[in-house]
């Protein structure tokens, strides 16, 4: 057999193979997410930078989520370039840390947190959410 009597063959074979491919790229995913906004506070004044991380609990299907806190404390949570956080129960942490000086950043120094530090690690933040099928409106409050 001569290479080009091949030739159609191996097409045939790469179209086959590609339908295989994006036939398991179906709608259907493998955890179900959901919208999730709300406002973080701390000691009642908007939070005004930093992201909100939700860590799916055991039992919660899921990658965590990440939402960027905006200047009025505002956040959206995103899962995998995805809107949404996973449905179920989640440890929740804050991150917030004052703008580093021009000097901080070229030393690669962290600024120093301008709210508790428990509530950046998730083995001592005492915040727990539940996210619902449908919209979740969750508000942050921290002491």
């Amino acid at each position: 057999m001569s290479l080009a009597t091949n030739a159609p063959r191996r097409s045939s074979v790469a179209v086959l193979l590609l339908v295989v491919a994006l036939s398991g790229c179906g709608s259907k995913d493998p955890f179900p997410l959901a919208p999730v906004h709300g406002t973080v506070t701390y000691q009642g004044k908007p939070v005004e930078r930093g992201r909100v991380v939700f860590v799916p609990a055991k039992g919660t299907p899921g990658p965590q989520a990440v939402g960027r806190i905006g200047l009025d404390g505002s956040f959206r949570m995103t899962t995998a370039n995805r809107d949404g956080a996973a449905v179920g129960q989640h440890v929740v942490t804050v991150h917030c840390r004052r703008e580093p000086t021009a000097e901080e950043a070229r030393n690669l120094v962290i600024p120093e947190s301008l709210i508790p530090l428990h509530y950046a690690r998730e083995d001592t933040s005492p915040l727990n959410l539940q996210v619902q099928d449908g919209q979740n409106e969750l508000p942050i409050n921290l002491e």
